[in-house]
């Protein structure tokens, strides 16, 4: 095996594990359904730009339902290494939130590493608060038309919503999706995502997420 491949492998095992030594892990649980349509378009040589819907199915317990709308655009710098930034939108029961972010990636050969810092402004928070997001993620190709991608993803909240809070992993992410291009220029994917939220004072909350995608470059 790569040693690349292992490591990506090593560290998104190391989400699950890491969830795992939770004392309360899967003390609380639910099941949510999360559909993503992305349209693509290269706007000049190096610059890609992307509009994501995504709504979420989930219960009342869990939050009730949300739809996130996200744009995005990245530069690549570098072969293997791209910055971008961008604007999302959620729409939430709980109170909505608008958040700017900017990221960085860097691939080689299958694997793929992006840090993401986004600025969250929540409807009734008391100030603008900052989250880092810490993605790996691998892709193996099955055929022409045809892949698996497996990914890891930290949370971590830098900069609490509230003056008396403070800096905390947020969530836990581990992720399978198997992508099929259904046409020139369109692929759809199936999926399971394993979100585990960490709360202090209550139970972990653990979600399992069926994902269905579609994504159109134009």
């Amino acid at each position: 095996m790569p040693r690349t491949t292992g490591y990506a492998l090593i560290c998104i095992a190391g989400v699950l594990l890491a969830a795992a030594a939770s004392p309360a892990f899967a003390a609380d649980e639910d099941t949510q359904l999360w559909t993503t349509v992305t349209a693509m378009h290269t706007l000049a040589q190096g610059l890609e730009g992307s509009f994501e819907l995504s709504p979420r199915l989930r219960s009342d317990e869990a939050g009730g339902e949300q739809l996130l709308t996200t744009a995005l655009l990245d530069y690549r710098i570098a072969p293997s290494v791209t910055l971008g930034g961008g604007v999302a939108y959620l729409e939430n029961s709980g109170g909505d939130e608008l958040r700017t972010l900017q990221q960085f990636s860097v691939s080689a050969g299958r694997l793929s590493f992006r840090t993401r810092l986004e600025e969250r402004f929540v409807e009734g928070a008391e100030r603008m608060e900052m989250r880092l997001r810490q993605r790996v993620q691998i892709t193996f190709p099955l055929d022409e038309d045809t892949a698996l991608t497996a990914a890891g993803e930290v949370f971590g909240t830098v900069r609490p919503r509230s003056p008396d809070g403070e800096a905390r992993v947020e969530q836990w992410r581990a992720s399978l999706l198997l992508r099929r291009g259904l046409a020139p220029g369109l692929a759809g994917g199936l999926g399971y995502l394993l979100v585990v939220a960490p709360r202090k004072g209550a139970p972990d909350r653990l979600s399992h997420v069926p994902q269905v995608t579609l994504a159109w470059r134009i």
